[in-house]
């Protein structure tokens, strides 16, 4: 109970920590349960584990006490004498596990987080009921330490490590070597935050997942071991070399697992769940014995761990299902990682009963934009869970996300899934949330709600209708002259008329008097100013290259300048909260650096990955892109400045040189120069002064284009 009463004085304080009795209960079932009484003047949770605890506390916390906990936000203000349940409340839960995190949100958020930062990220988990985390932090001292017992010189290893930023993609067997190298005092740095996550994750009663050993090995392996089974993997996107992949049917895999597992459970101790993926985004398969590699990769796990489970994320068309054609149903753990927009679980036919968990990733990139779909969320889980067949393997749901941070709603509500058996009543989920996030009851605010709902997070999941996630700011767009997309794979079209996010935001600006000191209604105004900001940029935009197809200079030349005012607009009202500022990024990143010039290194990752992303020209530029004050200033900007003075040459006649983007975008990555960290405006006062500058204009263009 010890590690359950130090949560709920973190959370709320020991005052009113003491005003609860925690009690662990037997169980036959292996899904948690929890119960919530009143007994002698103090609230009694009862469950059969520390997660269920957890969310025992959480669920008081929601529904009785009316308090919201969140990333960004809390609302707490619990009374002197706390409120007693009308009954007893019984919660048990359908699902097995609670999965969180994918690789990238190590990097797209986490990459420079220190242990303050991680206690509350695993706070937040425990309380919203997540036994199943993604723990990847300090698998490079596993790495090196393999590495050298392979007789890897220092100069062949820092060549394989990436740098902080990009470790994700190494670990799926993406690239090497990238952003790095990094100093022995950041390894051991974070081989030490490993072990604070890991030993925390373990009191609260999670199954921490870390990454094993699947056949990912360094391109100078086969120097080494000529006659091995090694093959090169080719490119990945953005150009990069992929690590070479070593068969799992070669002997040599074997030895190498050995000492992985070895060097992880001297660092980190007994695990339970391992992942990896072979074949990531592509990748060689010709003359694998699929099924045999299946095999070896599981039971070269076993091995050294022998009740271990292996995850695979069901993404593209891995796992493929030779690979598992021979491992046995429960030995595996399949993450079905995009089913609230593209599910794959029907149509690999229930995963084969193998196990399997129902995720949505929901946010690409860490791309900045109010999205999710609300009432799919609520209700394809449970049509799943209640699948005549290919319900028989599923275990859990999850969430896997590029980047956290962001859409708040969404999150809240997938993880309270798990204490349902059948679709959520959003109606009445939502007046809750509202309540608890605001603080009090409003009628307004609901309604504004249920705009949202049916806009930014109402998109239905039907065929043919896959969406990457947001809708991309064409602010954070490369110019040209038909922009369709931010990133490669994005798009910037609106699945809603953005003319109906106008009436919430009127709502939320008709209550600032009554809400201008709580965290989450600042928070939720500022996101819907700058999303009504990002939508009407689009008809600026427009009207821009109407007046270039017309050749009339004067009309482009205002469009422009309204078109960069809306930049100027738009950063500073991201400038009043740090969690949409560029200066927090890079000051995380150069903290996190253990002398200077691995300050200046991280700051290179962090500038890269949200930029060109690559070291050249290619498919991954503005990927993970942001919608952040600084950027917005200082590169978005000047990169749409580049283009305005361009085409006004073009309309003077003139034969310019076509802009090199990434001659700027490159240079950028590469400087220094410094941003507020802080926020250094307030965010009602900012909103309110974009909304009586820009309300009239943009209702009245919308009423013009329709």
């Amino acid at each position: 109970m010890h590690a359950i009463y130090e949560l709920a004085i973190r959370v709320i304080g020991e005052e009113n920590a003491n005003k609860f009795v925690f009690e662990k209960i037997d169980s036959t079932s292996e899904n948690d349960e929890f119960v919530i009484d009143f007994i002698n003047d103090k609230i009694h949770i009862k469950g059969n584990s520390n997660i269920a605890l957890a969310s025992g506390l959480n669920w008081y916390l929601k529904y009785y006490a009316n308090t919201h906990i969140s990333w960004y936000v809390k609302q707490i203000n619990l009374p002197d004498k706390l409120p007693i349940p009308d009954s007893l409340v019984i919660k048990n839960s359908p699902f097995t596990y609670s999965y969180y995190l994918n690789y990238c949100t190590f990097n797209y958020s986490m990459a420079f987080w220190d242990w303050e930062r991680w206690e509350k990220e695993i706070d937040w988990m425990a309380l919203n009921g997540i036994n199943l985390p993604l723990a990847i932090v300090g698998t490079e001292a596993i790495w090196k330490n393999t590495l050298k017992r392979l007789n890897f010189t220092e100069s062949e290893i820092d060549n394989f490590i990436p740098g902080p930023a990009f470790n994700a993609w190494w670990l799926m067997g993406n690239l090497e070597g990238w952003g790095g190298p990094l100093s022995e005092e950041y390894i051991q740095q974070q081989l030490n935050l490993q072990r604070k996550i890991l030993e925390r994750m373990k009191a609260l009663g999670m199954k921490p997942v870390l990454p094993g050993f699947y056949g990912m090995v360094p391109n100078v392996l086969k120097n080494k071991y000529p006659n091995a089974d090694i093959r090169d993997q080719g490119l990945w996107a953005g150009g990069f070399k992929r690590p070479a992949f070593l068969s799992p049917t070669d002997s040599l895999f074997n030895k190498i697992a050995n000492i992985y597992y070895e060097e992880l459970k001297k660092l980190y101790g007994n695990v339970e769940y391992f992942s990896g993926d072979p074949f990531h985004e592509g990748g060689n398969i010709a003359g694998v014995n699929l099924p045999m590699a299946g095999k070896n990769i599981i039971y070269g796990m076993r091995e050294s761990f022998p009740k271990s489970t292996w995850v695979f994320q069901g993404w593209g068309d891995n796992p493929k299902d030779n690979l598992l054609k021979d491992i046995e149903k429960t030995d595996v753990l399949i993450l079905d990682l995009d089913c609230d927009n593209n599910p794959q679980w029907e149509n690999r036919n229930g995963w084969n009963k193998k196990q399997w968990i129902w995720n949505a990733i929901v946010n690409f990139g860490g791309n900045v934009g109010m999205f999710g779909r609300m009432d799919v969320i609520a209700k394809e889980p449970y049509r799943a869970l209640k699948h005549p067949e290919y319900s028989k393997g599923l275990k859990g749901i999850g969430a896997m996300m590029e980047g956290i941070e962001n859409n708040y709603v969404i999150f809240e509500l997938l993880f309270e899934l798990k204490w349902h058996s059948d679709n959520i009543d959003l109606d009445y989920w939502l007046s809750e949330y509202i309540k608890r996030r605001y603080g009090a009851e409003n009628d307004n605010l609901y309604k504004a709600w249920q705009v949202l709902r049916n806009t930014v997070y109402g998109k239905k999941l039907e065929k043919n209708g896959y969406q990457q996630g947001t809708t991309e700011s064409i602010l954070c767009a490369r110019p040209s002259i038909d922009i369709k997309k931010v990133s490669t794979w994005g798009t910037s079209k609106l699945y809603y008329n953005p003319e109906e996010l106008l009436e919430a935001w009127t709502l939320f600006i008709n209550e600032t008097d009554k809400f201008n000191n709580n965290e989450g209604f600042k928070y939720d105004l500022l996101d819907i100013t700058r999303q009504v900001l990002a939508n009407y940029a689009q008809v600026v935009y427009n009207r821009m290259i109407v007046a270039y197809n017309d050749h009339n200079k004067t009309d482009f030349e205002k469009a422009g300048l309204d078109f960069l005012q809306l930049l100027n607009d738009q950063d500073s009202l991201l400038s009043s909260h740090e969690n949409f500022m560029l200066g927090k990024w890079i000051a995380d990143a150069r903290k996190r650096g253990t002398n200077d010039t691995e300050k200046d290194l991280f700051e290179f990752n962090a500038r890269t990955l949200i930029t060109t992303w690559s070291f050249k020209n290619s498919n991954l530029h503005d990927y993970a892109h942001k919608e952040w004050s600084g950027l917005l200033s200082d590169f978005y900007k000047p990169r749409w400045e580049i283009f305005i003075d361009y085409i006004k040459q073009k309309l003077d006649g003139k034969n310019p040189q076509e802009p090199n983007y990434y001659l700027f975008e490159e240079t950028w990555t590469k400087q220094t120069n410094p941003f507020p960290s802080k926020a250094i405006r307030n965010p009602v006062e900012e909103s309110i002064k974009i909304y009586n500058k820009y309300f009239s204009k943009i209702e009245s263009d919308y009423k013009k284009n329709n």
